[in-house]
């Protein structure tokens, strides 16, 4: 029988997918994996976060000396907080650790729980706050922090997510940052939990210290008047819009019957 050959009428070394939408479809599986990798990962991390010893937290603690460098550790004012974070975490009795504050003078309204017990007060949340109880709420709040371990998970998932962009995409490229960006957005979503949940706790410890709520809501409320309302610039995006906190901590103590007294004044200036 004689062969005879099937006429060609198409070009089989060319697909007939467009090279573009291939590339997409490809980029976005790419995105997709690294993003599962890192939501395992960070499961993970928040699995062993709670059993990180003090004694490897404290090691940890020397890669952020950088952030109260700039401190008078003399200050009297840092004196005055020490002895309300002391009485706050003597109130808690959450764990033998000495917990220790610091004021940088930086016009940043924030503060931040770092590893080995160091809290940092930046002057600029300072300059806001007009009570003593919204002092104690606001260390209460960076305890809570601590007792959650969320200054373990947050560091452990920023270490997982450099080093799946770099690892990926290189050390420093769009790509990179783009997926850094990404990522971000989704664990801005956790820690704005992670803010609510502390809040519950700043709350309770405040009621242990002062035997009311009195000052709980009031820096929050006293952020949002003097932002107009304006979403875009509360705080930093991973915490909760103030009026949101405020519902919530106004909500608890409504929720709780907790009674609201009068609040002890701050003064700025050395006593």
């Amino acid at each position: 029988m004689k062969y005879t050959p099937r006429p060609i009428t198409e070009n089989v070394n060319v697909s007939k997918t467009s090279p573009l939408r291939e590339f997409f479809t490809l980029l976005l599986g790419i995105l997709a994996f690294l993003v599962g990798v890192y939501v395992l990962l960070g499961l993970t991390v928040d699995l062993v976060a709670p059993r990180i010893s003090p004694r490897l937290e404290d090691r940890l603690a020397g890669l952020f000396t950088s952030f109260y460098a700039a401190e008078d550790p003399a200050s009297p004012q840092r004196a005055r907080l020490q002895a309300l974070l002391d009485d706050l975490s003597a109130a808690a009795g959450q764990d033998e650790r000495q917990y220790q504050v610091h004021v940088v003078p930086d016009p940043l309204v924030n503060a931040v729980a770092l590893p080995g017990g160091h809290i940092v007060l930046f002057s600029g949340l300072l300059d806001q706050v007009a009570s003593e109880n919204e002092l104690a709420m606001i260390l209460g709040h960076e305890l809570g922090h601590f007792g959650n371990r969320d200054h373990l998970k947050g560091l452990g998932r920023g270490l997982v997510l450099v080093f799946l962009s770099a690892a990926a995409l290189g050390v420093d490229s769009k790509a990179s940052r783009m997926l850094q960006s990404l990522l971000v957005t989704t664990e801005m979503r956790f820690s704005r939990k992670q803010e609510l949940l502390a809040d519950a706790w700043g709350l309770e410890l405040l009621v242990r210290k002062y035997g009311h709520a009195g000052g709980a809501s009031d820096f929050f409320r006293r952020v949002h008047e003097q932002e107009g309302g304006k979403r875009f610039s509360y705080l930093f995006a991973t915490h909760p819009y103030p009026e949101k906190r405020v519902r919530s901590i106004e909500m608890f103590i409504s929720e709780r019957e907790i009674p609201v007294g009068e609040t002890v004044p701050f003064s700025r200036q050395s006593p």
